[in-house]
Order: C-alpha cells, then sequence, then structure tokens
C-alpha cells in the first residue's frame, strides 16, 4: 500500500507542475502605458486602451492591451480616414483588429479591416519617441 501513496504522490507533483508551466505559458502583463511612436502613427497608450494617429486617419482600442507570455497582442478597435476633427453625425469609423509583438521598446503593429482580406498596414514604433506624421488638412 505504501507504493501506492508515493506513485499517487508522484502523480500529482507531476500534475501540479505541468499545471503551473502552463499558467506560465499564458502569463500576462499590461503594455507599457505611453507613447509609441513611427514612420506615419503615434500611437497612445493608456491602461482602459489607446489612441492611434496616423498621417491621415485615427484609430481607437477600447480595451486594455494585454501580452501574452511571448510579448504578443490582439485587439479589435476601429480605424477612421481623414484627418482634424470628427463631426457629432460622422461614423465612428470601420472595425479593424490590431495585432503587434513587443521585444523591448519596440513594437511591431499590424492592422487589417475587418472586411478586407488583403495585406496588413504594417508599422514599426518605439516607446517614448513621438510619430513621425504628415499631417492632412
Amino acid at each position: 500500500m505504501p507504493q501506492n501513496g508515493a506513485r499517487f504522490a508522484g502523480a500529482m507533483l507531476l500534475f501540479l507542475t505541468l499545471i503551473e508551466a502552463s499558467m506560465a505559458q499564458h502569463a500576462v502583463a499590461n503594455l507599457s502605458v505611453g507613447t509609441w511612436g513611427g514612420r506615419s502613427l503615434q500611437m497612445e497608450v493608456t491602461q482602459q486602451g489607446a489612441t492611434l494617429e496616423f498621417d491621415c486617419a485615427q484609430g481607437t482600442i477600447p480595451e486594455p492591451l494585454v501580452l501574452d507570455a511571448t510579448g504578443k497582442f490582439r485587439a479589435k478597435g476601429t480605424f477612421q480616414t481623414g484627418g482634424g476633427p470628427v463631426r457629432r453625425d460622422q461614423k465612428p469609423g470601420r472595425d479593424v483588429v490590431y495585432t503587434g509583438t513587443v521585444e523591448g521598446d519596440t513594437m511591431q503593429l499590424e492592422f487589417t479591416l475587418a472586411e478586407d482580406k488583403g495585406s496588413p498596414e504594417k508599422f514599426t514604433l518605439v516607446r517614448g519617441q513621438p510619430g513621425n506624421l504628415r499631417k492632412c488638412y
């Protein structure tokens, strides 16, 4: 009977180790709050999400940006072309999916319009740097 108890204890230890390893793979952290900028894009990250300012467009992400254990995130948001303020009667934008990979202070950001099957738009952003934008008037 003691042999069965040792087997059970060993099996439980293995089981708990596997659970712990699985949880570590799915560990999450929020993307660093602040300005992330690059060519044609400036992204302002907050605890609640982000606003994106492109050369002649803008976007929003209305949810916290959570990184997985590999530094990746995926979030639904909006994208709207045109510069300047948004009119009250203007639609809130088109649905998009923003995906990113963060390594240190560098982010590779992509987005695809929900109804578009084409290639995603790609940007490289650096934490703490303003975007290099060309404004539309």
